[in-house]
């Protein structure tokens, strides 16, 4: 059968948008990370229900961002701040266990890095509100002395950070993907493929998936539904004075060796920037 030029052109069309309508349903699914946000009016109608100030960034003036349900001027947020496992007037010396001293770190020492917050969902006409907090968890890692050097082991976790839900959520629900974590100072928003094996987070910067695995545990309640996640950092080696260790997961947490003694260490947490 004979075809004009514009036939062809007509034909190339139509296999052009098959191929691209194909390679959508072949790739896509494989990543994941299919992002579905909320209708701005969706999200306003929750926000006032739930009697916040914001539930994520885009609900606050252009100059600040959604801290704690509350819009902070972005000037006043510090991501960089860190703390101390000792104080002023205890000190981690040589053969003490880095968490001898501050065993768990909350919004209290770091307000902006482990702010809390809330996912909220409308389900037959009642309101349910997820409020989260994040911690971390100091490891049992010693301060040794080899030969003139001060090592942190590395026999256990440096330190471990949670996610700790109020009541149990269901990742799969409609109604929660799409909406923001903030996680460790940054938002991710739920990918519409996580379910409460596999949780998909888009952020601007980055795409993370978490499944359970040697470093990730998620908790399920009776019903399925995820309370907890918690992720174990690891170091590789033994860590020396005038080391930091990143966070592999988020790029968020430092982890700071700075100098030691026989009678005092310099260790901190914190953000890393």
């Amino acid at each position: 059968m004979y075809l004009d030029n514009n036939m062809k052109k007509g034909v190339w069309v139509i296999l052009i948008v098959l191929t691209l309508i194909i390679s959508a349903i072949v790739i896509f699914p494989k990543t994941g990370f299919v992002t579905q946000s909320l209708n701005a009016n969706n999200l306003e109608n929750l926000r006032q229900k739930a009697e916040v100030e914001c539930l994520q960034n885009s609900q606050c003036p252009e100059n600040s961002s959604c801290v704690g349900n509350k819009c902070i001027d972005k000037k006043e947020i510090d991501l960089c701040q860190s703390v101390s496992l000792s104080t002023p007037t205890r000190k981690i010396k040589k053969g003490d266990s880095i968490n001898s001293i501050k065993e768990v770190l909350t919004k209290a020492q770091l307000p902006f890095l482990l702010s809390d917050g809330e996912l909220v969902e409308e389900i037959n006409n009642e309101l349910i509100k997820h409020f989260y907090i994040q911690i971390i968890l100091i490891g049992e890692d010693k301060i040794e002395k080899e030969n003139q050097d001060y090592l942190i082991e590395n026999n256990q976790p440096i330190y471990t950070y949670r996610l700790i839900f109020s009541n149990g959520v269901d990742f799969s629900d409609k109604n929660i993907q799409g909406q923001v974590l903030g996680i460790l100072g940054e938002e991710y928003t739920i990918s519409s493929n996580s379910d409460n094996s596999n949780i998909y987070l888009v952020s601007k910067n980055k795409k993370i998936v978490l499944k359970d695995s040697e470093d990730i545990k998620i908790t399920q309640n009776e019903e399925g539904k995820i309370i907890m996640i918690e992720i174990s950092f690891f170091s590789n080696n033994k860590i020396k004075t005038k080391e930091n260790h990143i966070d592999s997961v988020f790029n968020k947490i430092k982890f700071s060796f700075n100098n030691a003694d026989d009678n005092s260490a310099d260790v901190r947490i914190g953000g890393s920037c």
